[in-house]
């Protein structure tokens, strides 16, 4: 199918959507954006100019190459001017000869010209127009782009003369041209030596991620879609932009000689094989939308397809690929492969995951035998319900809140049997070891097979320790296995770590889609998460990961709202905003949004419902989990009655609960995030300073009952003199980057 086919199924597409919304009730919808990306920068972006660009040398690699995504091995675009490999140069846009002109230096390409008035009569004049010397030649030199390309230009004056014979001074007049043909300027721009021997790839466009594939191979995948690597569309001009998009393209290579000089021939049998997965999770790629790889010959200066993959339903089961090396312009230092696709530029769409990519010399076409034992997905905590939970509930009940026991999902991907051994789970606190729980079995695991690891908490008994700290607590969990032999170490080794603060989590932080609800017949929706809270508390505010899918819903109106339970349903409200919230599409860590409560509302122990009504009929959508499934606990109403949703996964909403650190901030956080509050106390004017540009931050004051008194962007100064004498509590957020700082505030 062609690109116009493409467009005109979308436009069909859009308009049998449009025809459903009347009917239609809660939708999932691919990603607009991608949270877990929005919130990373990098200085390899492309600007108008090249000023204060860094330049990154790649290194080239030998044989084997070898990446099944479970570490990281993307080169990082994080340089920065003081770096021990990193150096300088200043170029400028005017040279002449082989020095950079004045710094005032500005030409015309023409010719300029002088005007000479002459007085025949009282009352009339002539004019002769005279062209003014060339001034020579000069080097101009294009600063937009990397190579800089430079010219050699004849110059004239960036001016023009006007002068009346027989009168001083000579000329009368010069009127300087206000929009010169080229202006001296200047561009710095950094080198970073290629001191980087970990990675081997020299781009991030695709997404490394362990939660968009469906029964990988081993643990982290490379997910291509529409998505650039900031997680924004790479054209989103329309629905139905379509092009190419996402690249992956691996270090230069030699492809010449081995380490020891001798020559690689086509005799040596080079072959590549690699994993791949139509959709996973995400979003299923048309007939037209296409998985490509291709090689590179820097003696051609081209690249060449070498194999492609139309789009296709869901297999569960990824596909595995050989390709030989087979013309010899490929044999060269240099050579690079990539991966790239073509897809819908508007949203994380068309999606392929990519895996176990290897590269090596003496394979053969059957050389699809892997002696590696690997984790293939996540394990995200060791409580029973919940991803995370308030330090203190856990407390009130530590031994029951942990799970019984957690199992690893493993795969054999050797074609024979193996003996799986070496087995154990360590939790850490603070960098300390605080216990290790072994799978003491040692079983036989047929090839190619998918198989479970059971790792019993109950047994030894383990809680997370309750003293070691008064108000929040984080551990790290290591899970391993050292089977021997094993081709691919890095993913032997899980790890991840559980926070304990100050609030309730059921989704693991990652949003693989978009949930809404739209409302029939004059209902405005209603969404809502159940919690189950262990102890009398008082909640706070909830937290969000909202998510614009095709639509901006940024102004589109709700009351956040708290439910107690009736027979398993969301029942009477407790507690509902006066205040009216908006969709904020945060693009911190995780992409969530803190709402306070208009009031802190004491909840006691028990069943509740945390969610919100909308004041329209249209679809808010909020980040759906697709692999941690609570659809027993996701409820929704479009028409007036309570309904469990229909599709497995978890809301992204997270309720709050007071604790100790809201109401005091220490000077080494204030001094991680570069950021000054003073005086304090005041009777006036609160001084803010930060090292970065103050437009990064905004900040929410709040009364001591928990009442928002400001909700604004953070400027140097923020004015309380109109406030009574008392307590209040300034809270500081980092926009980028997610983190919040919230300090005591005495108004005297």
């Amino acid at each position: 199918m062609n690109k116009m086919k493409k467009i005109n199924l979308g436009l069909i597409l859009f308009f049998v959507l449009m025809s459903l919304v009347s009917f239609q009730q809660e939708a999932l919808e691919p990603l607009g954006i991608n949270p877990k990306l929005t919130q990373k920068e990098s200085n390899n972006q492309i600007s108008r100019s090249i000023d204060q660009n860094f330049i990154y040398a790649m290194d080239t690699i030998h044989l084997p190459f070898k990446d099944d995504f479970s570490k990281d091995y993307f080169k990082k675009f994080n340089a920065k001017s003081t770096d021990a490999n990193v150096s300088d140069s200043l170029f400028y846009v005017i040279y002449n000869t082989i020095l950079p002109d004045s710094v005032n230096a500005k030409y015309m390409f023409d010719t300029t010209h002088r005007y000479e008035i002459t007085k025949i009569a009282p009352d009339s004049v002539s004019i002769d127009t005279l062209n003014l010397t060339s001034l020579g030649f000069v080097t101009i030199c294009d600063l937009d782009v990397y190579p800089v390309i430079c010219v050699t230009k004849e110059i004239w004056p960036a001016y023009n003369e006007y002068d009346t014979i027989g009168t001083t001074p000579n000329p009368d007049n010069i009127y300087f041209i206000s929009n010169p043909d080229v202006e001296q300027d200047s561009a710095q721009v950094y080198f970073v030596a290629a001191t980087d021997t970990v990675s081997v790839w020299q781009d991030n466009f695709a997404y490394r991620n362990n939660d968009n594939a469906i029964n990988p191979p081993t643990i982290g995948v490379v997910t291509f879609d529409g998505l650039n690597e900031k997680g924004y569309p790479y054209d989103f001009s329309t629905a139905v932009t379509y092009g190419k998009a996402d690249y992956l393209t691996s270090k230069p290579i030699f492809l010449n000689k081995r380490p020891n000089g001798t020559p690689y021939s086509l005799a040596d049998s080079i072959y590549i094989s690699f994993y791949y997965q139509a959709q996973g999770l995400g979003n299923e790629p048309e007939v037209e939308d296409s998985l490509v790889l291709q090689f590179w010959s820097p003696s051609a200066n081209a690249w060449s397809s070498v194999w492609k993959q139309g789009g296709m339903p869901l297999n569960n089961t990824f596909k595995r690929v050989m390709v030989k090396v087979e013309e010899v312009k490929f044999l060269e230092a240099g050579f690079k492969f990539r991966f790239m696709n073509y897809s819908t530029l508007s949203g994380s769409f068309d999606h392929w995951n990519l895996d176990y990519v290897y590269l090596n010399s003496s394979r053969f076409s059957i050389d699809t035998n892997r002696d590696d034992v690997a984790f293939q997905y996540p394990i995200h905590t060791l409580l029973k319900t919940y991803t995370s939970m308030p330090w203190k509930h856990f407390k009130w009940n530590a031994a029951g809140s942990m799970l019984d026991s957690v199992v690893s999902r493993q795969r054999n991907n050797n074609k024979n049997g193996r003996l799986i051994g070496n087995n154990d789970l360590e939790i850490f606190y603070g960098g300390t070891s605080q216990q290790v729980i072994a799978n003491p079995n040692v079983p036989s695991i047929n090839g190619n097979t998918n198989f479970t690891t059971k790792f019993n908490l109950a047994s030894v008994p383990y809680k997370y320790d309750v003293l070691v700290n008064d108000t929040n607590a984080t551990f790290d969990i290591e899970i391993r296995h050292r089977t021997t032999p094993d081709f691919c170490r890095d993913n032997d080794t899980l790890r991840f770590s559980q926070e304990l603060s100050d609030y309730y989590s059921l989704d693991d932080g990652t949003a693989e889609a978009a949930y809404g609800v739209q409302g029939l017949g004059g209902v405005n929706p209603e969404i809502a998460s159940q919690f189950e809270v262990f102890q009398a508390d008082t909640m706070k505010s909830i937290f969000v990961h909202f998510t614009p899918s095709a639509y901006n819903m940024s102004s589109t109106t709700f009351y956040f709202t708290i439910w107690d339970d009736i027979a398993g349903n969301p029942g009477n409200i407790i507690h509902q905003n006066t205040t009216l919230d908006v969709p904020r599409y945060n693009l911190g860590v995780n992409g969530f949004w803190e709402y306070p409560l208009d009031n802190k509302v004491n909840i006691p122990a028990g069943k509740y419902y945390v969610g919100w009504v909308q004041t329209s009929a249209s679809r808010i959508n909020v980040g759906f989990d697709k692999n941690i499934n609570n659809r027993t606990r996701t409820y929704y109403n479009s028409n007036g009655t309570w309904n469990n949703t229909g599709f497995e996964g978890t809301l992204m909403i997270r309720p709050s609960f007071v604790y100790q650190r809201d109401y005091s901030v220490s000077v080494n956080e204030l001094e991680n995030e570069k950021l000054t509050i003073f005086p304090n106390p005041t009777k006036d004017v609160i001084n803010i300073i930060t090292e970065s540009n103050i437009g990064d931050y905004s900040l929410i004051l709040f009364d001591v009952s928990g009442k928002i008194i400001r909700n604004e962007n953070a400027k140097p100064k923020l004015n309380i003199a109109d406030l009574n004498q008392g307590i209040y509590i300034l809270k500081v957020t980092n926009k980028k980057t997610g983190t919040s700082l919230i300090s005591r505030i005495v108004k005297k």
